[in-house]
């Protein structure tokens, strides 16, 4: 063989090993061999004589070997490259939606919010007086429907499923959403109703809760719950959050995120046997789709009774205040008024009692150590005056607390925002 090609060879192997162990882990010195190999070439050098050099196959296969470890190193080395620039990527995007929330917040005086239905979106009368609210109060944000109380998106979705569910109700695109919030300057939240779906729990029966005295899906005045801890089920509401958020939503809000109250009308349905189970299953789903969201830029809450800041249970439904908090980035407790049962507080009619029902309901929360950032309630807006409204708001922001009012028809005066000074 050429005596250039050893000579080649012989300073490559040189080279190479100088990034690395010169001794690899079958404890085979990388310099012993290569003297091995070349002793004779450099001692017969000044000879005009060729000089056949014989590489032994034993020599061959260590060569080889080596190099096949070097060449499987850098692939190593590569992948975890690439591994930790998608977490980099991932903890950047977390801290840039955590970052973008808080300068709204700081710079608007907080989040101060109201409910607008997906269906309503496109509705003239119903989304031009939204907008001079926005323009003309301290309101700054819009809950706005993703995946609604019936089933229905209100996107173009990729989810195979969807197909066979013919569950959309198409008003909006990226598009869409970023004139929304160009316009109005808002925080914009996407409400997704997760584990209630007539649709998917009626096409889908092994994913739904099932009714143990008709073995159907169990249905609850008309409402029809999916299974939370389903893996089916799980996956098809994670996956409408993330699109969702790719679609320009700054955060994600998820409402019936619970089993059904099995005490509803005497239904019995094959609950989770557990406060524990129960607990877990909703709290995992939630931790789940909150690392996901914020990989991916967008931050994650949590719509519950207003009497689980009351509870010192689940009351069977899986929402325990000290478990789901961990869960999420806010909660959003539905303090409404109206939906506190005689004697509530100490009140007869706590619906007549606004900012005092609201007030001590937020006490029993703070009470019990949730953080004033992440506590964001729900506040009526039906069934109430104007000044009820404004004193639900009052009790709210009395605590120093960010605010959104719910009303089912996206319907709202704009004195609902009024000051109240006493």
């Amino acid at each position: 063989m050429n005596r250039a090609f050893f000579i080649i060879l012989f300073v490559a192997l040189l080279i190479i090993p100088l990034s690395i162990n010169n001794v690899n882990n079958e404890g085979i010195s990388y310099f012993e061999l290569i003297a091995e190999i070349g002793i004779g070439m450099l001692e017969d050098s000044e000879t005009e004589k060729e000089i056949n050099i014989v590489v032994s196959e034993s020599q061959k296969n260590k060569i080889t070997k080596k190099l096949n470890s070097l060449n499987d190193s850098n692939n190593n080395l590569l992948s975890q490259f690439e591994a930790l620039q998608t977490e980099t990527l991932k903890d950047v995007n977390a801290y840039v939606a955590k970052e973008n929330w808080k300068q709204f917040s700081e710079t608007n005086g907080g989040i101060k919010g109201i409910y607008l239905s997906g269906y309503h979106l496109l509705i003239e009368e119903k989304i031009k007086p939204i907008k001079e609210i926005v323009n003309n109060t301290v309101v700054n944000t819009i809950v706005l429907d993703v995946k609604t109380d019936n089933g229905h998106l209100m996107y173009d979705s990729q989810i195979d499923s969807v197909a066979e569910l013919k569950n959309e109700r198409i008003k909006y695109d990226s598009t869409t959403l970023q004139e929304l919030q160009n316009e109005l300057d808002i925080y914009l939240v996407g409400r997704v109703v997760a584990f209630q779906d007539p649709i998917f729990s009626r096409k889908y029966i092994e994913s739904a809760i099932i009714d143990s005295k008709t073995n159907s899906p169990y249905s609850q005045n008309g409402q029809y719950f999916l299974d939370p801890s389903d893996k089916k089920s799980r996956e098809y509401v994670l996956n409408i959050a993330l699109e969702a958020c790719l679609l320009g939503f700054d955060e994600i809000q998820f409402d019936y995120i619970r089993y059904p109250d099995t005490s509803y009308q005497g239904l019995v349905y094959d609950e989770v046997s557990s406060f524990e189970n129960r607990t877990k299953n909703i709290n995992s789903f939630l931790s789940e789709a909150t690392k996901a969201l914020h990989d991916i830029g967008c931050l994650a809450s949590a719509d519950i009774f207003g009497y689980v800041l009351n509870a010192k249970n689940d009351n069977g439904i899986g929402q325990y205040l000290e478990t789901i908090v961990e869960s999420v980035d806010f909660i959003s407790p539905m303090v409404y008024p109206s939906h506190y049962s005689r004697g509530s507080f100490g009140y007869d009619y706590p619906n007549s009692h606004p900012y005092e029902v609201v007030t001590a309901a937020l006490n029993r929360g703070l009470s019990r150590g949730i953080n004033e950032e992440q506590l964001r309630p729900f506040l009526q807006g039906f069934w109430h005056t104007s000044e009820d409204v404004a004193l639900n708001i009052k009790a709210a922001e009395d605590k120093g607390l960010d605010w959104i009012i719910w009303n089912n028809s996206s319907v709202y005066q704009i004195d609902f925002f009024t000051t109240i000074q006493s």
